[in-house]
């Protein structure tokens, strides 16, 4: 009974992202979803996370992303929403939070490395929704010269 609960709460969830992601390319905003599946950033294509949150199938739009106030709901369905002007408006009058991804020279993206005896493994996938990511350009910036020591190169995207 638990199993198949669980199975249903992925299912939902699984919709529900797909439906978000419809959402903003019905919009025509490229956006790639980072993070955990439950509660995933919107990030645009240039490393911008949106200030918005999914809660259900209710997608609420905030003008900060640090305490900041509702300014519109949209419910995610089958059929999305039109409202591109509503939604470049928002885009450009809310705060929004910069987040660093880092690719390797092939273009994919970092992921995570993995301990292999004396070394790491570094590990690479080419969807962006399974990119490394921090929010600190500084710590980027760490994180690129930590690599390096293990001869490991990637480059900060920016």
């Amino acid at each position: 009974m638990e199993e198949n609960t669980n199975n249903n709460l992925f299912t939902d969830i699984a919709r529900r992202n797909f439906f978000m992601k419809q959402f903003f390319k019905a919009n025509d905003i490229h956006i790639s979803l980072l993070g955990d599946i439950n509660n995933p950033l919107v990030v645009t294509g240039d490393n911008i996370v949106l200030s918005c949150y999914v809660s259900n199938f209710n997608l609420i739009f905030k003008d900060d992303s640090f305490d900041g106030r509702e300014v519109f709901t949209v419910k995610l369905k089958n059929e999305p929403p039109l409202c591109r002007e509503k939604l470049l408006n928002w885009i450009k009058s809310a705060n929004h939070r910069k987040i660093y991804v880092f690719t390797s020279d092939e273009g994919l993206y970092y992921s995570k490395f993995i301990r292999v005896f004396n070394g790491k493994l570094p590990l690479f996938s080419p969807a962006k929704e399974l990119a490394y990511y921090v929010f600190q350009r500084q710590k980027a910036i760490e994180i690129v010269q930590t690599l390096k020591k293990d001869n490991i190169k990637v480059s900060i995207v920016l």
